[in-house]
């Protein structure tokens, strides 16, 4: 909610700008804090990959992932809303409808050089993207006495700029690239090192909700993971930082995030196991926006401030059940899961289908 909007009364006479609402509309949404509520990291794409067997080798993996959500919520974890800029007593529920759909390929190889006392490796991510969001809006509130011509006449202009913010994109997303070193720890366990950068090669536009490439900044995403398996038990988990550089194209920074991809995974056989999986989600420090050094005509595109301090951080949880099976020991691993999001705050809150093939080449 933009909670720096001036409140002024009603003009029954002056019917209300398209790109004032819109205004309203991306600060309702912005309550998905990060650039446009979203970040460079896939959470819940690590699975029993990150306790899978690795020897020096080339090897290949395709993760896909078909992702909803048809909840916003706000920094109190109900629905997210908004005020209009002309007059904040009017009140209404921003809602999205975001549905992401992606392959996400990815190329590893780890040599027999060491370093550290693990082995030395590379591995590079280039993910094929379609993204959709619909906005609309519900749950209206105005002032006592407030005439009927003027409540249809705001729903109906709200509605209509919500629609006109509906967007779709397919294409190339951002590239990742890395350096790995893996050690085989001994007594079943193993873990890794990866310091990421994501470079910004991914359509965009930066006025466009739905993207396939995240903004025109890059990301230094080191992750560590570690795993055991022993007991009749699958054990993993992998911790991601997101360091971020400013948007250029829209002065945006989206704050920096911790993302924790676990897995709990019991053998039924050789090759299968079950269990369940998930992720949490936190944002670390807030957003800013500085569009100083903009033209004037893209600052009132942007949002018609040169300086905004959100402060909103996101933050999310998810679970769900996944099975995994692994032939001969390596020979190549399938896997799907279910994963349902809860407690999110500040941005959506949907559930995401994930299914993956990892095999050595």
């Amino acid at each position: 909610m933009d909670r720096h909007s001036k409140q002024f009364g009603f003009n029954v006479a002056a019917p209300f700008r398209a790109a004032t609402l819109a205004m309203a509309l991306a600060a309702a949404t912005s309550a998905q804090a990060a650039d446009n509520g979203l970040q460079r990291y896939s959470p819940g794409v690590g699975g029993s990959d990150m306790s899978s067997p690795v020897v020096p080798g080339w090897y290949g993996q395709v993760a896909l992932v078909s992702y909803h959500a048809s909840k916003l919520k706000g920094n109190d974890g109900e629905a997210a809303r908004a005020a209009l800029p002309t007059n904040a007593a009017v009140t209404y529920q921003a809602d999205i409808h975001a549905d992401a759909r992606a392959a996400l390929t990815r190329l590893t190889y780890i040599s027999t050089e060491r370093i550290w006392g693990g082995n030395l490796g590379f591995t590079v991510m280039i993910p094929l993207v379609q993204r959709k969001a619909d906005l609309s809006v519900s749950n209206f509130n105005f002032p006592t006495g407030t005439p009927g011509p003027i409540r249809a006449g705001t729903i109906d202009q709200v509605a209509r700029t919500a629609n006109a913010q509906d967007s779709k994109s397919t294409g190339i997303g951002d590239i990742e690239l890395s350096p790995v070193i893996h050690w085989e720890i001994g007594d079943h366990q193993s873990a890794s090192f990866a310091p990421t950068i994501v470079v910004p090669t991914g359509d965009y536009d930066a006025t466009r909700r739905a993207n396939a490439g995240y903004g025109n900044f890059f990301t230094f995403r080191p992750s560590f993971q570690y795993a055991f398996i022993g007991d009749g038990w699958d054990l993993a988990a992998r911790t991601v930082l997101s360091f971020n550089t400013r948007n250029k194209d829209n002065g945006y920074f989206s704050g920096h995030m911790f993302n924790l991809d676990w897995q709990a995974m019991a053998f039924v056989s050789d090759d299968v196991r079950v269990g369940v999986q998930g992720y949490f989600v936190r944002q670390l420090t807030g957003d800013t926006q500085d569009l100083n050094g903009f033209s004037a005509s893209r600052v009132a595109e942007l949002g018609g401030r040169k300086v905004i301090v959100d402060g909103s951080k996101a933050s999310v949880n998810a679970a769900g059940p996944a099975i995994a099976w692994i032939r001969n020991g390596g020979e190549f691993m399938l896997e799907g899961k279910l994963l349902q999001e809860f407690n999110a705050r500040n941005r959506t809150e949907g559930q995401s289908l994930w299914v993956t093939l990892s095999k050595p080449l």
